[in-house]
């Protein structure tokens, strides 16, 4: 914004007699009731109100610094579609289950301690290790599906084999609405759009048909010898392969003619979904930390996976970032809370470059007291296979 709406009305008047003094040499005081004060009152009044005008509708041009209602009139002045609708959250749950146990899509639904409800994304079976994880999405919409960690606890129906089922990281992703500054990114990016063949072009054709779109991302040629490109939602979930289909198919007419066939459907291009980079690798996020006697372990464990999402928020990464490993320790050792981190077992313990068309995001989180012991309330019981001692 250009305009500063900062000045106070005393800032306005005071401007105002100065000028007004440069000019004449006929006033040389002017009293608080004399009828100049009153006239230079009533001109930085209006002045005041005419700075908040021009500084509301810089807001509409400039969509840099318009936040609010202001950010929707501007998406509109500029032909970008209107705010999108709330969106549901994700995250990973741990299973432990004898192998061969099978977790199926289409049948089994997790359910968090408040009632929120998460599907998989794709089936799973546990192998010869006892464990594993799997991505899933909330049900419902909305900032209530942002579940805590280890609130994942039940699923229904249980399959033959299953033991245990937590989520170690918390849900994120579920908004009520398309926040402000997701909403600004898609308004400067809407040019894009007359930029034909770019990922930016293809991310606003498919912005337009799904709500969850939040870009594109270029991979190339696949195995198959198509182009591919990966496609990342704003909340981070996975497309199914019926949802992937439907984009295409409803984004036909808007690719060049070289790549459709004479039936108008698209040949040579396949879109997937995008590649999580696993923060730690398979041992994720894992540290021993001293906390303060006046906070409660699981509050200070929530706003450490707070701050480590806005560190790695997938919506704002930049190709080429390193994930600094001293970065996250900071975020850890800074957390209200925390007294002590010892930077001796942290991990990660070194800087980790992300692969291209990759996106970071933190699959497992184990948070120790200094002996070494997992920090987890449960009421009080901590279960020997979800956290057996080495």
């Amino acid at each position: 914004m250009i305009t500063s709406a900062n000045l106070t009305l005393s800032e306005l008047k005071q401007i105002f007699l100065e000028m007004l003094i440069d000019k004449t040499d006929k006033v040389s005081d002017i009293g608080d009731d004399s009828v100049l004060n009153g006239v230079a009152f009533g001109s930085s009044k209006i002045g005041q109100k005419v700075i908040k005008d021009v500084a509301i509708t810089e807001s509409k041009i400039f969509p840099q610094t318009a936040k609010g209602i202001y950010l929707d009139e501007s998406a509109s002045l500029f032909g970008v579609s209107a705010r999108k609708g709330a969106l549901g959250s994700s995250t990973y749950v741990k299973v432990i289950a004898t192998v061969g146990t099978q977790y199926l899509a289409a049948t089994h639904i997790f359910t968090s301690k408040n009632g929120i409800q998460f599907e998989m994304e794709n089936d799973f079976t546990v192998d010869s290790e006892g464990f594993g994880y799997i991505k899933v999405r909330s049900v419902d919409s909305g900032e209530k599906t942002n579940v805590d960690a280890n609130t994942i606890l039940t699923v229904s129906p249980i399959p033959t084999g299953h033991v245990k089922v937590t989520n170690e990281y918390v849900a994120t992703g579920g908004v009520d609405a398309e926040t402000d500054e997701v909403f600004r990114l898609r308004i400067v990016n809407n040019n894009n759009i007359v930029s034909l063949n770019t990922v930016e072009y293809y991310s606003q054709i498919f912005q337009s048909f799904d709500d969850r779109v939040l870009k594109v991302l270029n991979l190339g040629k696949g195995s198959s010898g198509k182009q591919e490109l990966a496609i990342v939602t704003q909340n981070g979930v996975d497309l199914t392969a019926l949802e992937l289909s439907d984009l295409l198919e409803l984004s036909a007419p808007y690719f060049p003619l070289f790549d459709l066939n004479k039936y108008g459907s698209v040949v040579g291009v396949e879109l997937v979904n995008v590649t999580w980079y696993e923060v730690g690798g398979t041992t994720g996020v894992d540290f021993r930390v001293e906390i303060d006697s006046l906070y409660d372990s699981d509050d200070v464990r929530i706003q450490i996976q707070i701050n480590l999402s806005k560190l790695l928020d997938f919506r704002f990464w930049v190709a080429g970032q390193r994930i600094e490993w001293d970065d996250l320790f900071e975020v850890v050792k800074n957390t209200e809370g925390v007294k002590y981190v010892p930077d001796t077992y942290f991990k990660p313990n070194e800087d980790e470059t992300v692969p291209s068309n990759t996106l970071p995001r933190i699959k497992t989180f184990i948070m120790r007291d200094l002996d070494g012991n997992i920090i987890y309330d449960n009421g009080g019981a901590l279960s020997p296979i979800f956290h057996p001692n080495e």
